[in-house]
């Protein structure tokens, strides 16, 4: 990712159990469809069957850790790495799956 840019997350679960998914070092702004008022979180539980949207500024340079808050999820593989680069002169708003 770029800093500066805020990004929408789309979670997708296809599963019958809950998925906490954390981002480390940014805030998530939960897609409740109340605009302002969306809660920002930390930790956002992505029911069974659910989609859900979260857009993230984009705010913290480095690597950061983005997983679901279930230690054997995150064991079997639910654990990625995002990496915030310096801002270049294109910026915008994108998904990312």
């Amino acid at each position: 990712l770029k800093d500066g840019e805020r990004v929408r997350f789309k979670f997708v679960n296809t599963t019958m159990m809950s998925h906490p998914m954390h981002l480390h070092g940014m805030w998530m702004q939960l897609d409740t469809g109340k605009k302002a008022f969306n809660p920002l979180k930390h930790v956002i539980n992505v029911p069974p069957g659910e989609t859900l949207y979260a857009d993230v500024p984009v705010d913290a340079v480095g690597e950061w850790a983005f997983h679901c808050h279930l230690l054997y999820h995150m064991a079997s593989g639910m654990f990625r790495k995002i990496i915030v680069e310096q801002r270049s002169a294109d910026s915008g708003e994108r998904t990312v799956r």
